[in-house]
């Protein structure tokens, strides 16, 4: 297993069975390459599969062009939040793409002048934007999934280059080439969602809302199922502590930093709540801050591998959540 994930044991690929079997199976198969990413949320199936369900509905369909232009957004979104990781792999497939140029300006955070529109679209989405309105919920879930995955990858990986050959311009271009087909590859949409029917009895009843911007496609089914199986983590807080980690987000806004605010209204709170809210508070806006000894204590000996992962996707979804609100604001004020 890759030695990049910390703070759960993701399943091995050669004992995976079930959905986490064909999730990476369709990873592999789809995406080119199955890394810690995608790994990292095997301790919990149920998020597991509509991850990668939004993040191949959005991402991978739409044809090659789309893609590359999608890519752009990707990376855009991993450099305003930090995510060295995610910001190598990006701009590796942009390598993939035939645009080594754009990826190495995009790491640097300047795009070139014909991409522009796009790159700051990408700072700062609205429900419309420079590609066809019938691609708007493919851009807009690919700057969500990418403002969750970004988030957890520093979470839960070690925030380095998907590989040490991929921390430099010779690198990323040598590695692009294993790439260079699924880049290549048109998708047909949908071939995911029958992954979201299989939950576990507990998740059955949960109810999916699917946001009014991608109401009734792929995009808008995994989106809503994501959102669904996050807010599982809320129910390992208190009530208190849930709405701290809810009031702290809302007041911070969702904007990455690297230092941990104070909890709002998280005053009192009982220690085993606290360290909870902390943890998921951090997910949300200060993802490089989690650390061992926080995991560890939250756990006591108690929560498992499934119960970390869902914890910190709840406190990272309300950030994403954050930022949905504030793209369809931006339309209204528009």
């Amino acid at each position: 297993m890759s030695p990049a994930v910390r703070h759960v044991v993701p399943v091995d690929p050669k004992l995976a069975d079930g959905v986490v079997a064909e999730v990476y199976r369709q990873v592999r198969s789809e995406l080119g390459v199955l890394g810690p990413a995608v790994t990292m949320f095997s301790p919990a199936p149920e998020l597991l599969a509509p991850v990668w369900s939004l993040l191949r509905e959005s991402l991978l369909v739409g044809g090659p062009e789309e893609r590359k232009a999608k890519e752009v957004v990707a990376t855009v979104v991993a450099v305003r939040n930090g995510c060295r990781f995610c910001t190598d792999a990006h701009a590796t497939l942009l390598h993939a793409a035939g645009e080594p140029d754009l990826a190495e300006g995009l790491r640097s955070g300047v795009a070139p002048p014909e991409w522009a529109a796009l790159a700051d679209w990408a700072a700062e989405p609205s429900v419309s934007g420079p590609f066809a309105a019938e691609a708007a919920p493919r851009f807009l879930g690919t700057v969500l999934v990418f403002e969750l995955i970004t988030r957890l990858v520093k979470a839960l990986a070690e925030n380095e280059s998907p590989s040490p050959v991929l921390t430099t311009r010779l690198g990323r271009s040598v590695g692009s080439r294993l790439l260079r087909q699924s880049m290549a590859a048109d998708l047909e949409p949908g071939a995911s969602l029958a992954l979201l029917e299989e939950r576990p009895d507990w998740a059955a009843a949960m109810t999916v809302r699917e946001p009014a911007w991608a109401a009734g496609s792929p995009v808008g089914r995994a989106y809503g199922t994501v959102r669904s199986m996050a807010a599982y983590g809320s129910m390992l807080l208190s009530d208190a502590a849930a709405d701290a980690v809810e009031r702290t987000v809302g007041r911070r806004g969702a904007e990455v930093g690297e230092s941990l605010p104070e909890l709002v209204g998280g005053a009192g709170l009982p220690r085993e709540a606290g360290l909870g809210a902390r943890l998921a508070v951090a997910a949300a806006l200060a993802p490089g801050a989690v650390t061992e000894s926080d995991v560890d204590s939250w756990r006591g000996g108690v929560f498992t591998d499934h119960c970390v992962v869902h914890l910190l996707t709840y406190g990272a979804m309300t950030a994403v959540d954050a930022v949905q609100d504030e793209i369809e604001t931006r339309n209204v004020d528009a």
